[in-house]
């Protein structure tokens, strides 16, 4: 049954800025991103297929996109606690999310996280692991996972080789921002980097088995879907900031009906990343 988190993760007057409070207002155009392909939510379950029930922790849940696809994919047997410190993403993804499904949407952060030691047998986290303290994000995964459980990282972004209008977004973000450049992700503590998340696992201690996997999917988008998905990301979001909402959402326009179809349709190509690791 989903439950209504009742805390606030929202900044008081005068507050330091915190990583999730770029969200903010961004819960809206979340329902315009692409889902994950099913097959991600089914592979992670065939890692578990000897656990008949259990614990899952999703960290950084977001408007449960991924939430809602784990727990078609594990079904009731096993209750899902989603992570998410943004009150207005939590706020979205209980009203979207089924009381039938097994969820509890809780105000949390992946550095510290709600649990006792040993007691999931996943911990996942969507598009969202740049955005925290890795190192200390690690630890605690470790520490709520039981023996043998899978912590499993699973991203997506715009395939732009052999693409030439996934290749024509992100030359628009980059445009627009210095010091931005794709497939960098945005830091906890600003700026932009590239990391690699199977290097990282590989050097903790306390993980083994760690395997990458990647595949592309495609969808089909009209030019409203294309213009309101482009505004759920925080470094188009950036990029309005810098360069104004006009000039962006002008030159995605302009993107979008130079490769539009007959149909006023385009191809939008995306690279899903899955990234697993097994608790020793």
């Amino acid at each position: 049954m989903s439950i209504k988190s009742t805390t606030t993760s929202q900044p008081a007057s005068g507050q330091m800025h915190r990583p999730w409070d770029d969200f903010d207002g961004l819960g809206y155009f979340y329902k315009f991103r692409p889902k994950y392909p099913p097959r991600i939510a089914e592979q992670l379950r065939s890692l578990l297929r000897d656990c008949k029930g259990g614990r899952i922790v999703e960290v950084g849940a977001g408007t449960g996109l991924f939430t809602r696809s784990l727990a078609a994919a594990f079904g009731s047997s096993f209750q899902i606690s989603a992570v998410e410190p943004n009150q207005d993403m939590r706020r979205h993804a209980e009203s979207e999310t089924s009381t039938s499904m097994r969820v509890h949407y809780v105000d949390g952060v992946a550095e510290h996280l709600q649990g006792v030691d040993s007691s999931a047998q996943l911990v996942t986290a969507a598009s969202a692991v740049h955005r925290f303290n890795r190192p200390a994000f690690y630890r605690e995964a470790q520490r709520v996972l039981a023996p043998g459980g899978v912590l499993a990282i699973v991203q997506y972004e715009p395939h732009d080789r052999g693409s030439a209008f996934a290749d024509g977004f992100l030359s628009v973000i980059e445009a627009a921002l210095p010091g931005y450049r794709r497939h960098r992700h945005s830091r906890p503590e600003g700026g932009y980097s590239e990391i690699d998340i199977a290097d990282e696992l590989l050097a903790e201690a306390g993980l083994k088995d760690v395997r990458r996997e990647a595949f592309l999917f495609f969808e089909l988008i009209d030019r409203e879907r294309f213009e309101n998905r482009a505004r759920s990301f925080t470094i188009v979001q950036k990029a309005i900031c810098r360069a104004g909402e006009n000039a962006i959402l002008t030159a995605l326009g302009t993107l979008f009906e130079q490769h539009r179809d007959s149909d006023a349709l385009v191809e939008m190509p995306y690279e899903a990343e899955i990234i697993t690791a097994r608790r020793a």
